[in-house]
């Protein structure tokens, strides 16, 4: 990862496998996650994943890769909200 004005940029990309295994690299924080969806912070913005049954296999924030299972239905990207930072935990408790 490098540093860009503050803040943490990385190359991110996402791997499909027959809708049932996704790979993603480039993950900054993990919002929420449950057996319909996971929101994850990309260096690319805000990315939700639906589907069912999904489940978080493997989660490495120091080198950002997420691995989900499950079956996938959608992917999007959405920008980052202005003020908006840290994850679900964060939110929790403020």
């Amino acid at each position: 990862m490098t540093e860009t004005n503050g803040s943490r940029t990385a190359k991110h990309t996402l791997t499909l496998e027959d809708r049932g295994h996704l790979h993603c690299t480039g993950v900054l924080d993990v919002g929420a996650y449950d057996e319909h969806t996971v929101s994850m912070k990309t260096g690319r913005g805000m990315l939700t994943v639906e589907g069912e049954g999904l489940h978080v296999r493997h989660l490495a924030l120091e080198s950002g890769e997420l691995t989900v299972e499950g079956t996938v239905t959608g992917l999007y990207y959405t920008e980052d909200a202005p003020g908006a930072s840290g994850g679900f935990f964060a939110r929790l408790l403020r």
